[in-house]
This record gives C-alpha cells, sequence and structure tokens, in this order.
C-alpha cells in the first residue's frame, strides 16, 4: 500500500554479505537528504546463513529522515527477494540498490529528479567496480558492462536492457504494480530478461540514465568476472525455460539461436566445445592471466571477450540441464 509521507523507498536484498552490507547502509545513510520529508529503508535478509540482524548494532544512527525495517525470511532468490520489497513498498517511487553498491552523497536525490522529470516509469544507472586488479581488465570492465556511456550531464537513453543494481520504478506509472519481478527466477540475469521481454511487450521503455552513477564496491578480477559469466549463463538458460515467450524479443531470439548452435554438428561448434568445456576453460583461463600479469596496462579485450563467453557459454549449458 502506497503512503503519500514516503516520497521514496529504497529496497535492499541480501544474501551473505555481511562484509558489505552494513558500509552499503552507512554510505546511504549519508545521502544528502535536504529535499525529502520522509525516506523508506527496506533491508531483506534472504535467508542468509549469518543473519544480518546480528550485524545491526554496528550500524550507526539511522537519519530522521529514514525509516528503517529490516524483513527476514527463509532463502527464496532474488526474484522473490526483490519482489517483495516492491510489494511492501509504501512510496510510489522504488529504488533498488544491491547490497555492494556505495551510492554518492547526490546519487538518491539524481535518481529522485529523474524519475519526477525523465522519460520514463523504468531506469537504471552505472556502478563501476571500486578497484581492478589490472589496468587491462579495467579497459574489458568498462566495454562489457557499459561504463563508457557514463556522462556527467543529464542523460537517457532507450534500451532492450536492465540491471537491478541501481534501478529506480515509479509504481504509479505501470500497469503491473503488484509484481516487478518473477518469483520463480532465482539466479541473477534470468529476472532481467524477463523483465526487458515483458515491458517491450507492454510498450513500457525502460531507460539508461547515463548521469546516475555509484560504486560498485568489489575488487575485479578475472576469476571473479568468469564466474560471474558462467552464472548469467545459468540465469539465460534458466529465464529460456521458464519463460519461453521472451524469444518474441528479436534480440533475445537471436541470442538463444547462437547459443543452440553448439548442439549442431561440425568442425567450429566441436572446437566451441571443448573451448567451454573443463579443461579447455581452465587453459584460456591460465593464459588470459597470465597476459594480464605480463601487460597489465595493454588493451586484451579480444581475448578477455572470448573468456567471457566460454564461461557464459558453458553456464547457460549447465543452465539447460539444471532446468529442463
Amino acid at each position: 500500500m502506497m503512503d503519500n509521507i514516503f516520497e521514496l523507498t529504497i529496497v535492499i536484498s541480501s544474501y551473505n554479505r555481511d562484509d558489505k552490507v552494513l558500509l552499503s547502509l552507512e554510505r546511504l545513510f549519508e545521502s544528502d537528504l535536504t529535499g525529502f520529508t520522509k525516506i523508506e529503508v527496506i533491508l531483506i535478509d534472504d535467508g542468509s546463513p549469518s543473519p544480518i540482524e546480528k550485524l545491526l548494532g554496528k550500524l550507526k544512527p539511522v537519519p530522521a529522515k529514514i525509516e528503517f525495517k529490516l524483513v527476514t525470511q527463509k532463502n527464496a532468490g532474488i526474484g522473490a527477494t526483490r519482489n517483495r520489497g516492491f510489494r511492501e513498498a509504501k512510496a510510489p517511487i522504488v529504488i533498488f540498490l544491491d547490497d555492494d553498491i556505495l551510492v554518492d552523497p547526490d546519487t538518491i536525490n539524481k535518481i529522485y529528479k529523474a524519475q519526477l522529470n525523465g522519460p520514463g516509469p523504468i531506469q537504471f544507472g552505472s556502478y563501476p567496480f571500486i578497484s581492478h586488479s589490472s589496468e587491462s581488465l579495467k579497459i574489458f570492465a568498462r566495454k562489457l558492462y557499459g561504463y563508457d556511456v557514463i556522462t556527467e550531464h543529464e542523460s537517457f537513453e532507450k534500451v532492450d536492457a536492465i540491471t537491478s543494481g541501481l534501478l529506480s520504478v515509479d509504481k504509479a506509472k505501470l500497469k503491473d504494480v503488484e509484481n516487478f519481478y518473477k518469483d520463480d527466477l532465482r539466479i541473477p540475469a534470468a529476472e532481467e530478461y524477463e523483465i526487458i521481454a515483458r515491458f517491450h511487450k507492454m510498450a513500457i521503455p525502460i531507460y539508461r540514465a547515463g548521469h546516475i552513477c555509484a560504486t560498485h564496491n568489489h575488487h575485479l578480477e578475472l576469476k571473479w568476472l568468469v564466474q560471474q559469466q558462467f552464472k548469467y549463463g545459468q540465469g539465460t538458460a534458466e529465464a529460456y525455460i521458464k519463460y519461453a515467450d521472451i524469444t518474441d524479443l528479436e534480440r533475445f531470439a537471436y541470442l538463444k539461436s547462437i547459443l543452440d548452435k553448439l548442439g549442431k554438428p561440425g568442425l567450429k561448434n566441436i572446437a566451441k566445445k571443448i573451448m567451454i568445456s573443463a579443461p579447455g576453460r581452465n587453459i584460456l583461463f591460465f593464459y588470459c592471466r597470465c597476459i594480464e600479469r605480463l601487460s597489465p596496462k595493454r588493451n586484451h579485450n579480444f581475448i578477455f571477450g572470448i573468456l567471457a563467453s566460454a564461461y557464459f557459454w558453458a553456464g547457460y549449458r549447465d543452465g539447460l540441464k539444471k532446468f529442463s
């Protein structure tokens, strides 16, 4: 139920991130709230092995303009957890923050202004990593995650894409205000694929706000990057299997056709199968790690791209087995 006392609801879903979430909350509490009357912050602990509640005693005092609420639940997955926050939000404008995102003092103001004056009800920003193992990996991350579109001036780009780590939604402008995500999608990327396709069919645009930016409180290394790509591949398979109609969107139909080619005969596909096998990925990873160490400032985007694709593809095939 919406409450006109609150201008914003900020939803943070967390699982097993007790080393990150308190700092994210403290940075949020340091936001410039001059223009706000009341903001709601909902932290949802998705069944963490070490409950977040034990840590809250270390948290600095909550600002007077923020009403803070902790929600605990059994592990339900990323889609259901974010969805619960969306349903419980009392404000019309909802901001989703990942539990390892560090906002700047003016980030919340920028998001709120963008929702009031911007072109559409669904907007997301960028969150570059706080540090990188090398300059070459930073160059690759900039391209892979779209950080090259970050701007200083106000900028909105209509896209068939979305990231949920720094996402804002105006519930009042959506037809389906009860559920934003799908509760049954558990692996990251799956819930975002479904959202992109569903809102495309509903003719509700999604915008990347190039001027809205925060910091991903994570040191980026090749090992973590490929693990995430494997997970995103699994999430892609989960989305295709549980919501097959997402292929009505040409982008996803094309991606699926490319991914499914691996099961067909041919020398190229045999070579790809070898590359994405566990031994093949290990060799490729070792090679990329070596060139990163030997020339940490050079552009290795081509070979890093092959490495990321190999892990994504392997994750996709693993996801097909897992969810079929």
